[in-house]
């Protein structure tokens, strides 16, 4: 099994309790069980209460959604990894729960509202009178540079009451602990160097995005918890 199917073995054997309605024999012997698996796989009980989850990914670390996906991060009390599995490029959020899930949750929600954003942007005048393509995709950085600069504000303003430094602590222990040969990469804050029409209208469009039902209603969970 690996790691994250142990730990979850684990937790799902400790909740074999009497107040689940299991008798004395069966909760003995499934805290034994979890007990046998925490010392071969090496778990803490501080490892049961952070998880992890992924979504597929298209960047390389280096663009302005790069820089989105850290900041949603922080703000959901997790940390973000950068792997593969199965030849799949991911994107993994960890930490307690439910910060991973509900990262992961926005992260697809902001990234198709990336996608349409931008797909309506190049339909419209500005963009169809760029000259060359140079100047088009000069233009569509500047999109989504206003874009992610307006949706960061936002996550910033939406998670205020929840941001727990001692959550983030223990998410990046968890994060060093379970990806020991993890290396950090410097993404750079993107700035827009000038006010173009381009800019304005990506941060208007970061204004239209809906972000409610990301921790409510049609969402995960309702809101994080905790110390700030």
């Amino acid at each position: 099994m690996t790691s994250e199917a142990v730990r979850k073995r684990v937790a799902a054997l400790l909740n074999k309790t009497l107040e689940r309605g299991c008798t004395e024999a069966e909760a003995l012997a499934a805290a034994a069980k979890a007990a046998e698996l925490m010392r071969e796989y090496g778990i803490s009980e501080a490892d049961l209460a952070i998880d992890e989850a992924s979504v597929r990914r298209r960047t390389e670390g280096h663009s302005a959604r790069d820089y989105l996906w850290r900041r949603l991060a922080f703000a959901t009390n997790t940390v973000t990894i950068m792997d593969v599995d199965q030849a799949k490029a991911i994107r993994t959020y960890l930490g307690r729960e439910p910060g991973p899930q509900i990262a992961s949750y926005l992260h697809v929600v902001l990234d198709r509202a990336l996608d349409r954003a931008v797909a309506d942007f190049k339909g419209g005048t500005y963009y169809r009178r760029r000259r060359t393509l140079a100047t088009k995709r000069q233009a569509v950085a500047q999109f989504t540079q206003g874009m992610v600069a307006r949706l960061i504000v936002r996550l910033d303003e939406l998670f205020a009451d929840g941001i727990s430094s001692e959550a983030w602590d223990a998410a990046n222990s968890a994060l060093m602990a379970r990806y020991p040969g993890s290396v950090s990469l410097d993404v750079r804050q993107p700035t827009v160097k000038k006010v173009t029409t381009a800019s304005m209208d990506g941060y208007l469009a970061g204004d239209a995005v809906s972000l409610a039902h990301g921790v409510g209603g049609g969402g995960p969970v309702a809101m994080i918890g905790g110390a700030r």
